[in-house]
């Protein structure tokens, strides 16, 4: 192998490809990345078996292929390396088997490489029905759900947002039993096949970050992997199996009390109000509603106390209070995009919705918290 690449292009790709390897992979060899250079051009791959990414750097964009080849370069080493290098234009050359140089006019590494024979097979291929998406709505997808995903590997499923699609509706929903958000979008086409998977959150979010750009993305969806196409980057990841739990009973079709807020004012309050509860159980804001008037307050025993009132618009007059988690609230008001929200609320005891004006297509909903 040997070739020549512009500092710039290779650091972008190996910045993509390197989210997939694992911070405690058992197999070793999967903490390198995969090299192979053809005359087609440079293809980078990376996998810690359940998230597998592939970025391939068309010929056009390589300054000059010598000699073709594939090498196994630890990935501990080459992102800073390349990051560090002090010049715009980078020289690759093997020197044995397991060995490659990287140098510029002034400076130059040897490195010790994994040997390729060692490296798993890992299929990327492309379905007989695949499904295109704007990048800015699966972006949008993303970070308006994902943040509602479990932790806790007690209930694996939950982890993962659940991806529903029927016809040309597709639903996705993310919960770890305490909250939840529920985006829905239509798609271009309409699907033949009914769809219900559940994608890892873990790989969902490095995907996020990998869409950067305006395109398509067109996803490929097997019986237990997805994989995603996006310019020149491949994302493929394991699927979670099992069936994610029915939660269309969590949201309520009524409400006693419809609040309409100015979100940065309310965000804010509670952010506020928040200062005071941190060292609480889930920061928990108490706020009372009395007809046009919200009192946002909090209190720490070995701290103080802090209450804010705000002016709303209620449906009902009748006095209410309500406790919730500061964090899980803020965490919801955060992507939505409107300048004023509905707030839907029963009774203490049950969902608080949070919904934008003018956005239908997005609902949230946390739990609130018993202070008694």
């Amino acid at each position: 192998m040997k070739f020549v690449i512009d500092k710039n292009t290779l650091l972008e790709a190996l910045t993509n490809v390197s989210r997939a390897i694992g911070l405690r992979t058992t197999i070793p060899i999967l903490n390198g990345i995969k090299f192979d250079l053809t005359n087609e051009g440079l293809s980078l791959m990376a996998s810690d078996s359940e998230l597998t990414i592939r970025v391939t750097i068309p010929e056009v964009d390589i300054k000059k292929i010598e000699v073709v080849g594939s090498i196994i370069i630890q990935s501990k080493f080459i992102l800073d390396i390349i990051r560090k290098m002090p010049s715009d234009t980078i020289y690759f050359e093997q020197e044995d088997t397991n060995k490659i140089k990287i140098y510029t006019d002034n400076n130059e590494y040897s490195l010790n490489c994994y040997d390729i024979s060692d490296y798993p097979h890992i299929p990327i291929e492309d379905s007989k029905e695949p499904i295109v998406i704007s990048s800015e709505i699966l972006k949008d997808i993303i970070n308006e759900t994902v943040y509602a995903v479990s932790t806790q590997e007690v209930r694996p499923l939950l982890t993962g947002i659940n991806l529903k699609i029927s016809g040309d509706n597709l639903e996705c929903i993310a919960t770890d039993s305490y909250r939840l958000a529920k985006k829905n979008i239509k798609l271009d086409n309409i699907v033949n096949n009914l769809i219900n998977i559940v994608i890892p959150g873990k790989s969902i979010n490095e995907l996020e970050k990998i869409l950067t750009e305006e395109g398509t993305v067109t996803m490929h969806i097997f019986t237990n992997k997805i994989l995603f196409k996006y310019h020149n980057i491949e994302f493929q990841t394991n699927l979670l199996s099992g069936t994610y739990p029915d939660t269309s009973h969590f949201i309520p079709n009524e409400f006693a009390y419809m609040i309409n807020i100015d979100l940065k004012k309310f965000n804010d309050a509670v952010d506020r109000a928040s200062l005071l509860a941190q060292s609480k159980d889930k920061n928990i804001v108490r706020v009372v509603i009395d007809d046009k008037l919200m009192t946002i307050s909090s209190s720490a025993s070995e701290i103080g106390k802090t209450e804010e009132k705000m002016n709303i618009e209620c449906s009902n007059k009748e006095k209410l209070e309500i406790a919730f988690s500061s964090r899980y609230m803020l965490e919801a008001l955060k992507v939505i995009k409107d300048d004023t929200i509905l707030l839907l609320i029963n009774t203490d005891d049950k969902p608080i919705l949070i919904k934008s004006v003018k956005d239908e297509s997005l609902i949230e909903l946390i739990l609130p918290v018993k202070t008694y």
